[in-house]
């Protein structure tokens, strides 16, 4: 990541920010920077997209998989 909130970050620190696991100085800096950077704003729904679609599509394997475990057992 950029050490300035002038600068852009990586995708990287995109991603953790999306994440949410960033340290909270690291959060800070990056929301200082969106404040003022178009394209980092759209990296960040970006990522922000693809993060919400993983979860998505993970929690869907968790349902299956349950739902493959119950019909073995019942």
């Amino acid at each position: 990541m950029a050490a300035e909130s002038s600068r852009h970050f990586d995708e990287a620190a995109c991603e953790r920010y999306s994440m949410g696991t960033l340290a909270e100085h690291e959060t800070e800096r990056i929301e200082e920077h969106l404040l003022i950077c178009g394209a980092c704003q759209r990296r960040v729904a970006k990522s922000d997209t693809y993060v919400a679609a993983m979860r998505h599509a993970a929690a869907k394997v968790r349902r299956d998989k349950a739902k493959a475990r119950s019909r073995i057992a019942g």
